[in-house]
């Protein structure tokens, strides 16, 4: 008997709190804290995306900046690549200028010296001649020579 006393007593604990339901006024009572609780978190939404709209703006102004940078580099790099290829033209002409600079003087030289050469070759033959008839003539005067101091 204890045993049922002691349950029924715990369920009547147990089942008391579901007779405490909640009221019409008190739900109206926990919309108005709800609502309160809200009010800053929306404006806290509004403020958030204001500030979206802001950054939005502000990348696409930067968009913008990076854009015109890029074409400006696009065109900086046009003008460099002329401005290359007639300092390369330049170049161009310049070593043109040199080698010829160099090349009709060494040409004028290499044909000078083969002229030259060829001259000295004939040269050479003639002289080479020369001595000849002046060793020729030089035995010829020591034979006469020879003959005279023989036959006086």
């Amino acid at each position: 008997m204890k045993t049922i006393l002691a349950l029924s007593i715990l369920f009547s604990v147990i089942a008391l709190p579901v007779l405490g339901e909640l009221t019409d006024a008190d739900l109206n009572e926990i919309r108005l804290i709800v609502q309160e609780e809200i009010k800053p978190i929306k404006a806290d939404i509004v403020t958030l995306k204001t500030d979206g709209a802001v950054v939005k703006s502000e990348v696409a102004n930067l968009k913008e900046t990076i854009d015109k940078g890029f074409e400006n580099v696009k065109t900086r790099i046009g003008n460099v690549e002329t401005r290359f290829d007639s300092i390369e033209k330049n170049f161009d002409r310049q070593n043109n200028i040199i080698i010829t600079c160099i090349g009709i003087p060494l040409a004028i030289l290499a044909l000078g010296a083969t002229v030259w050469g060829i001259l000295a070759q004939k040269r050479r033959g003639k002289d080479r001649a020369l001595e000849k008839q002046i060793e020729t003539l030089t035995q010829e005067i020591e034979t006469l020579k020879q003959q005279r101091i023989v036959n006086p």
